[in-house]
């Protein structure tokens, strides 16, 4: 999955192959619902995984801690699933 291999990348500081993998990440929730689908909840689970493996360091600014990256996933991950919820519903039939 893009969302795994985004993290990965930027567990290692490849920012190449971060941007590469949200590319493929957008391109594969552009294609069709139920992609979003998987990927939004993916990232909802990884950004949650995020957060209680860093849990002590809740709420820290001093760097960039991984409950940050994981709030960031979890919230992106809620926009994309309320976004596929409305195509979901708007969509005729």
């Amino acid at each position: 999955m893009s969302v795994h291999r985004a993290v990965e990348s930027l567990s290692r500081g490849d920012i190449a192959g971060f941007i590469s993998a949200v590319k493929d990440l957008v391109d594969s929730l552009i294609k069709s619902v139920e992609n979003a689908y998987v990927n939004a909840v993916d990232m909802i689970t990884t950004g949650l995984a995020m957060i209680a493996d860093d849990i002590l360091d809740f709420g820290k600014l001093d760097r960039p801690h991984h409950w940050l990256w994981g709030l960031i996933l979890v919230v992106v991950g809620i926009v994309v699933l309320l976004v596929v919820i409305v195509l979901l519903f708007s969509t005729p039939g």
